[in-house]
């Protein structure tokens, strides 16, 4: 709207009834499309819900079948019951969420036969589709779903993640990958050239810590890399598994251009002299 027209509208006292016209009828519309949307929101969460407590059932008492029963695939598709919701993706999304926390569960053949199931049915599927969204979040429960359910299979895939310019993915890719195939896994630090901050170091040993490690690797070979975050890392890896025959080259890094390597060596050896 140009400087004429403008003038012209406050010139003529019609010119003001229009505007404020258009004014009213755009705020009566916004008003309305809001409460629209609003009203809209709550019905499709309200289905939702409602959806979601009939599926929650029927779901523990197959899952309980398939643990408890023996019951397979083939026996569940002679159910229409059954079919008619498998049928139906939303059914499954939520079949993997509660296998999962069952899985969580349980260890052992009930554990082995949910894995089971989970690959023979295709639910595995829904977790790969998850890794080849566009979404980071999306790829991250993918990851942990094969991780959980133990598609040792999938590890190459889990991999390729490791080097994730977004941290939380990367973060969930390294620990996910190293639950797969141990912490030999970390070698893949050797020729890493991606930074391994501070929080994504400390989320990887807390998850490391909680394992019940049998045979750990000895981590002096990643205190001769270039990237001087693996350096760090590495450090604390020996730290927290009081590898002490590395004490005279940790000694050597206190004298390292890295402020960062320098004040990590210092700690750690006070670690592992005090543990000594």
């Amino acid at each position: 709207m140009n400087l004429e027209r403008l003038k012209y509208i406050w010139d003529y006292p019609e010119g003001i009834q229009l505007l404020l016209i258009v004014l009213i009828l755009l705020l009566l519309f916004s008003t309305v499309l809001f409460i629209t949307l609003i009203v809209v929101s709550r019905i499709r969460k309200k289905q939702k819900n409602s959806r979601q407590r009939r599926y929650a059932n029927h779901i523990e008492e197959t899952l309980f079948a398939i643990a408890f029963d023996n019951r397979t695939l083939k026996d569940l598709k002679k159910e229409k019951n059954f079919i008619r919701r498998w049928n139906k993706k939303k059914y499954k999304q939520q079949f993997l969420r509660e296998l999962i926390k069952l899985h969580r569960l349980y260890g052992g053949e009930i554990a082995i036969k949910l894995q089971h199931f989970y690959q023979s049915s295709g639910l595995m599927q829904l977790s790969y589709e998850k890794i080849r969204s566009n979404k980071w979040y999306l790829k991250c429960d993918g990851i942990q779903e094969l991780s959980e359910l133990e598609i040792k299979k999938s590890a190459p895939v889990i991999r390729k993640y490791t080097t994730s310019e977004n941290d939380t993915l990367k973060m969930v890719a390294i620990i996910e990958f190293l639950h797969l195939v141990g912490l030999e896994g970390l070698s893949l630090l050797k020729d890493y050239d991606q930074p391994l901050n501070d929080w994504i170091q400390l989320n990887l040993l807390e998850s490391i810590k909680e394992k019940q490690i049998e045979q750990v690797p000895d981590f002096g070979y990643l205190l001769t890399v270039q990237n001087t975050s693996v350096v760090t890392f590495g450090l604390r890896l020996i730290s927290l598994f009081h590898q002490n025959q590395h004490i005279p080259q940790i000694r050597s890094l206190e004298n390292h251009s890295s402020r960062h390597i320098r004040l990590q060596a210092q700690r750690s050896l006070r670690d592992l002299v005090y543990q000594h």
